[in-house]
């Protein structure tokens, strides 16, 4: 006896123990499924199989898993089996959900230095870059900047020598170098904090302006507390920031921005940001003479 005729055999042998079990005829199982007597004998007697369009109502009816059936799992029971097959559907999902969020989180990045290969060697000087990264934040922290996180990456569109500062894809500055030495990358880096300080409205987001707030809660709590995000939305407040800030305030001034801010909205409570912007302007610049 051949592999093939054997396992005819066991199909037809599970499919004619199952039926048996639940006390059903063979007319009584085609009545169900609409097919002839005939074929449920040819099924049980090895002669031929069920047509894989009928499978899974044949696995139903006879409360049993359909790869049993057909020898291809041990799992017998019905629900069972489709507990495990929903389950595993159900991982699948997770897993290409995890790698699309994945793939839309990194697609956008509020702050990035990019350069060519041609500057990778500037890179390789060892573990301090993480140092100068964070010794930068500080610095900009130090004038009320709060820096995201500095995507760094080579980038294959840039000439072999030219770096760029970008933000969500935007370049915000741009340089060809003539050539790559000991300085270079305290060079780009040079320019990368130039460039966050002069440009920083262009890099705000609301999630950066809730970091911002959340640590500015720690020292001014009477500011914050009960303002942002509850009558000045996140949005709001990056809206009218990016107005403010183009405008010449420096970021260090962002506490007085939000005091400005609440009083112009407690004065005009329907004004656009750029109404808000400019009454915040008017009164900041009225501080400084």
């Amino acid at each position: 006896m051949n592999n093939k005729t054997n396992e005819l055999m066991q199909i037809g042998l599970r499919l004619s123990n199952c039926r048996q079990d639940r006390n059903m005829t063979q007319d009584e199982l085609a009545g169900r499924l609409g097919i002839t007597p005939q074929a449920v004998s040819k099924w049980e007697r090895c002669i031929s199989l069920p047509d894989i369009s009928m499978l899974s109502d044949l696995a139903r009816l006879l409360e049993v898993s359909a790869d049993w059936l057909l020898g291809l799992s041990a799992c017998r029971d019905w629900a069972e089996d489709c507990a495990d097959r929903a389950a595993g559907d159900a991982a699948r999902i997770r897993q290409v959900q995890q790698e699309m969020g994945s793939c839309l989180r990194g697609c956008l990045d509020p702050l990035e230095l990019a350069f060519g290969m041609g500057l990778v060697p500037a890179f390789a000087q060892g573990a301090s870059f993480p140092e100068r990264i964070r010794a930068l934040k500080i610095r900009l922290a130090k004038e009320g900047i709060w820096t995201p996180i500095v995507r760094v990456r080579d980038l294959s569109s840039l000439g072999e020598t030219e770096f760029a500062v970008l933000s969500f894809h935007n370049i915000l500055y741009s340089e060809v170098l003539d050539s790559v030495d000991d300085g270079t990358l305290d060079h780009m880096l040079g320019r990368l904090e130039e460039t966050v300080r002069g440009s920083y409205h262009e890099i705000l987001y609301p999630d950066l302006v809730k970091d911002i707030a959340d640590n500015l809660k720690v020292r001014y709590p009477a500011l914050i507390e009960g303002i942002v995000p509850e009558k000045i939305s996140y949005g709001l407040l990056t809206e009218t920031a990016k107005i403010v800030l183009a405008g010449g305030v420096r970021p260090c001034l962002f506490p007085k921005m939000i005091e400005h801010l609440e009083c112009a909205m407690r004065r005009s409570p329907d004004a656009a940001p750029e109404e808000l912007a400019e009454d915040i302007l008017i009164q900041m610049n009225r501080k400084k003479q």
